[in-house]
């Protein structure tokens, strides 16, 4: 839950994306909400913390949107003056975007001030070379179902192995067996380098790939639906200069990750009534689906 009102909130808090050179200057007054003036900048800087779609609002007519402005600047001074802010369920509504407000802010203050320095990087780096291997692969796809059961599939792979182990050209191979269309139709081309971060392919699979040298043919890996056979085209560590700026992302990560585990630990909760809570789970499996 926690998670994906954090997802939600970081949309409302983004920052608008670069302009060209504002037509005016920053403190030229545009215009006049409820007898305040307002320049440019302020505008810009009323308009930039809200959510996108209230910021493509204000690009599409911006005359319209500040007059929409100074209305609900109106509509809210009744609302202060009947003091809803102190009343139910408004008060606990305020309090929750209050906070929600306040932890986005807190959370990208720190992930900003994480210092990540070269040294840091490049120490990293030598430390888990094989992290950044790459490897450039051809396959071939042997399914089973359509083309016969698990077993006939798995015999027939086996056999192209031994076929292109034993010196048969690898696309040749391809193109008699593969059935996956799109990369036989690039020679069995996979069409992305394989790393550890490579989250297309399976974790076995993808650790089966990295561990070949360039020519090596694997034996075949099971997937959901049918056996792959990998040949190894390029393999080796990527250069620092390659990764680097993806190390750096990724001790950032890490990092706020540490704050997380931490500022979580810190926190604390104890349920004093279990009957409380096991009554709020049947109401809602005995709630009626809304339509």
């Amino acid at each position: 839950m926690m998670r994906k009102i954090l997802a939600i909130l970081s949309l409302a808090v983004g920052v608008c994306a670069a302009q060209e050179k504002p037509a005016v200057p920053p403190d030229t007054v545009v215009a006049t909400i409820n007898g305040r003036k307002m320049t440019a900048e302020e505008v810009r800087k009323m308009v930039s913390p809200l959510p996108k779609q209230v910021q493509q609002a204000f690009v599409n007519d911006p005359q319209q949107f500040l007059r929409e402005y100074a209305w609900y600047e109106v509509q809210q001074e009744l609302a202060n003056k009947s003091k809803l802010d102190n009343e139910s369920p408004y008060k606990e509504l305020l309090a929750f975007q209050r906070m929600m407000t306040l932890v986005q802010a807190e959370r990208d203050d720190v992930y900003l001030k994480i210092v990540v320095t070269p040294e840091q990087q490049q120490k990293h780096y030598e430390a888990n070379k094989d992290k950044y291997r790459e490897t450039q692969a051809k396959l071939i796809y042997i399914p089973f179902g359509a083309s016969g059961t698990e077993d006939e599939a798995k015999q027939k792979a086996q056999k192209v192995v031994q076929q292109a182990r034993g010196g048969v050209d690898f696309v040749k191979l391809v193109k008699e067996f593969s059935q996956d269309s799109a990369s036989a139709a690039q020679n069995g081309d996979m069409g992305i380098p394989i790393r550890s971060s490579t989250t297309q392919v399976p974790e076995a699979m993808r650790n089966a790939i990295l561990t070949l040298k360039p020519g090596q043919i694997s034996d075949p890996l099971r997937h959901e639906n049918g056996y792959y056979i990998f040949r190894a085209e390029t393999a080796g560590v990527l250069p620092y200069e390659k990764v680097r700026d993806d190390i750096y992302k990724e001790l950032k990560d890490l990092a706020f990750a540490q704050w997380e585990k931490k500022t979580k630990a810190d926190s604390s909760v104890q349920f004093e009534n279990e009957a409380f809570f096991q009554s709020i789970k049947q109401q809602a499996q005995t709630k009626p689906a809304e339509k």
